[in-house]
């Protein structure tokens, strides 16, 4: 097992922390219950509750991350019930008998939708996560307990102000009022905006360059965890604005999505719609019609080529 399990959280961020609780970034010859490969935000799962039957937060120590918790299948809600050692994952993910001071034995599942419950959590005003099939581990060296999961899942912050999705800060979101609301529910588009703008980067090369190498690893790790809606079109959209075509480039590229029917698209500072594979979306900036038009025809073009090539 890798040493430091528990990483400084005053100069560690939480999407940094939870992708070192991925149980097999720990314990290599783990075995998912889950194939991550194919959950959708249409799958059925089972979400730990509380008595009053609303999702439940759950944290270990000081150095685990709030989240909220789902099953792939009841039984493996036990998983959280116990505490777990190394030598009982590496075990075959044996019970151990000592009991949980969260007592969550009493916390009941509720069957639902992943794409439901990622609804109705994206209205709270702070980052949220979800783990898959997490259990309790407790590092023996210092006695702190993690809820180590399969996965991780990102729900996107639905802003107050300005009604869209957010996985970056919404004070950045201001921007976005120009995308009228009732033209995005016209449209039954679904949008999630990633927003990296220049003044929240250092200026010292060698800072910035660290900085913007953090910001791509955090983005490759949050992509393919973001369940989406499906709508006539579904898009994580990165809004750079950077000021240089050099670095913004090195955002560009295809990250997978959660979502089989999800794409990413960029939006450059210099307003150009980009695709992962540099290419540009033609649009007409004049109405959101002939914004929102192109990108629409871009994914179903996108994807009867693949279903073509599956063939």
């Amino acid at each position: 097992m890798k040493t430091n399990l528990l990483l400084d959280l005053k100069s560690t961020p939480p999407w940094k922390q939870l992708k070192n609780q991925i149980i097999t970034n720990q314990f290599c010859d783990y075995k998912n219950h889950v194939n991550f490969k194919n959950m959708s935000s249409h799958d059925l799962i089972y979400v730990l509750v509380d008595k009053n039957e609303n999702p439940q937060l759950i944290k270990g120590s000081q150095g685990d991350v709030e989240s909220f918790c789902i099953f792939s299948t009841p039984s493996l809600k036990e998983r959280v019930l116990k505490v777990w050692t190394t030598n009982t994952v590496k075990n075959s993910i044996e019970k151990s008998n000592r009991n949980n001071k969260l007592e969550l034995e009493t916390s009941p599942l509720k069957l639902m939708m992943l794409g439901e419950l990622v609804e109705q959590l994206n209205t709270r005003e702070v980052e949220t996560s979800i783990k898959v099939n997490p259990l309790l581990f407790e590092n023996q060296d210092n006695n702190d307990q993690t809820y180590l999961a399969e996965e991780v899942l990102f729900v996107p912050q639905r802003d107050s102000f300005t009604g869209k999705l957010l996985l970056t800060d919404p004070d950045d979101a201001k921007a976005l009022l120009a995308i009228n609301p009732n033209d995005q529910k016209r449209f039954g588009i679904e949008l999630v905006f990633y927003m990296l703008i220049n003044r929240e980067l250092p200026e010292d090369r060698e800072e910035r360059e660290s900085a913007l190498s953090e910001k791509i690893e955090e983005l490759s790790f949050k992509a393919p965890r973001v369940p989406m809606k499906k709508g006539s079109g579904t898009f994580l959209t990165i809004l750079l604005n950077l000021g240089s075509d050099f670095e913004e480039k090195a955002f560009i590229r295809n990250y997978p999505m959660f979502d089989s029917y999800a794409d990413v698209l960029f939006v450059t500072s210099s307003l150009k719609i980009v695709t992962g594979q540099l290419d540009e979306i033609s649009y007409d900036g004049d109405n959101i019609d002939n914004i929102f038009g192109p990108m629409i025809k871009w994914q179903r073009n996108s994807a009867l080529s693949v279903e073509r090539q599956s063939l």
